[in-house]
């Protein structure tokens, strides 16, 4: 619960809300650093420097931008504190390079405190799925673009599971780009800035076919492949074309647990994909699972139809082509796939670098189908959340 018995608080260098639930009641310089004890008997104790260059000050911190004014060479290398004290539960520190005292907002100096222990990260952890999810997390479309807590839902569902939908949305033109443009920049592409999944006398690719696709991400030709991709159903009455979804991370995971060689030629090898095209030709690098630092999976590389050929010795094409066949079997199999019929009022948005999307072939006489895309990316998604939480707290 937020402290309101607090005096006029400094401004913070950023726009996070941090309620005080504790105040500091006591301090004490502690050479290059500052011991601050709690009204609740916690310690914690908070380099100088670090204090130093969050400074609430117009010479420090903008207080518009909230950005950092100052390089780290404007402060002194042997930078130490002179004194340390509270009053009115805020903390005051003067420091040797300059005689003013800095004042700091107990609310973020408490949430950016070491208490012991790993701050929880704001991205929770994935949900992995199978085919025995009974089906994409839903909500009400013109619910959530009223109402940002069900918008923050919607959102959140998305970064757990890689895949959500909203419902019942409106026909109207433009609605696609600015439910996008809601979350953050769009992300145009080489089939445009919003794209219609319809077939194409001279297609520029499989996608503007009746084919069926299998279970690919998009454009893995591209260093960095979008984030994110939103499908955006305005009308659908032909025969087939049922949407596929499929969890890259599970499938990899189940890899990793069950084959271990595999889950290791997969996160090694390198497949270079190249797009298919009269006038553009962008060719990306990488291997089909991507972990992270702590060896999470973090990306899947899988545009089955835009792989170049192998150019090595016979037995490394070997382990290319038998890994990659090994990683499709996988993909394919019913016990992953989730299958959606797109109905017009749907919009699908999903991780284009965790779920696989795909459909079946579809007979387009006597029927319309129209669907339309747009491309954003991650980073857009985690800070609409970020910004939206705020309003929660």
């Amino acid at each position: 619960m937020r402290d309101e018995t607090l005096p006029d608080l400094p401004y913070t260098p950023d726009f996070e809300t941090w309620p005080v639930t504790h105040r500091p009641v006591a301090a004490r310089a502690q050479g290059d650093a500052v011991r601050v004890i709690w009204a609740d008997g916690a310690e914690s104790i908070h380099l100088a420097r670090l204090l130093r260059e969050n400074s609430p000050d117009a010479e420090t911190i903008h207080p518009l931008s909230r950005e950092l004014l100052i390089s780290p060479t404007a402060i002194p290398a042997d930078l130490s504190v002179r004194s340390a004290s509270v009053e009115n539960g805020i903390l005051g520190v003067v420091f040797t390079d300059r005689p003013d005292t800095c004042r700091y907002h107990p609310g973020w100096l408490r949430g950016t405190a070491w208490l012991g222990q790993v701050p929880e990260p704001d991205r929770a952890a994935p949900v992995l799925w199978d085919a025995t999810m009974a089906e994409v997390p839903s909500f009400d479309g013109p619910t959530a673009l009223a109402d940002n807590t069900t918008f923050l839902a919607w959102l959140e569902a998305l970064a757990r599971n890689g895949v959500a939908r909203l419902r019942g949305l409106p026909e109207r033109d433009g609605l696609l780009l600015e439910i996008a443009g809601r979350i953050g920049t769009i992300r145009d592409s080489n089939f445009g800035r919003v794209f219609t999944l319809a077939i194409q006398d001279d297609p520029t690719s499989n996608a503007y076919t009746s084919h069926a696709l299998p279970p690919h991400t998009d454009l893995a030709s591209r260093e960095c492949p979008p984030g994110l991709q939103f499908l955006h159903c305005r009308e659908n009455t032909t025969t087939g074309g049922m949407g596929t979804y499929v969890d890259g991370y599970r499938v990899a995971e189940d890899i990793r647990t069950e084959d271990p060689d595999l889950f290791e030629t997969l996160t090694t090898l390198d497949w270079t994909f190249g797009n298919r095209a009269r006038d553009t030709d962008y060719r990306a690098t990488g291997p089909v699972i991507a972990l992270d630092a702590e060896g999470a999976v973090r990306e899947i590389r899988y545009t089955v139809w835009l792989r170049q050929p192998v150019v090595a010795p016979l037995n490394e094409q070997r382990r290319a082509y038998e890994s990659l066949r090994a990683f499709a079997v996988r993909a394919e199999d019913p016990r992953y796939r989730m299958e959606v019929r797109y109905a017009a009022g749907d919009l699908f948005a999903f991780d284009n670098r965790r779920a696989l999307h795909g459909r079946t072939g579809y007979d387009a006489a006597g029927g319309a189908r129209f669907i339309e895309g747009v491309y954003s990316d991650r980073d857009e998604l985690w800070s609409r959340i970020r910004v939206l939480r705020r309003g929660t707290r």
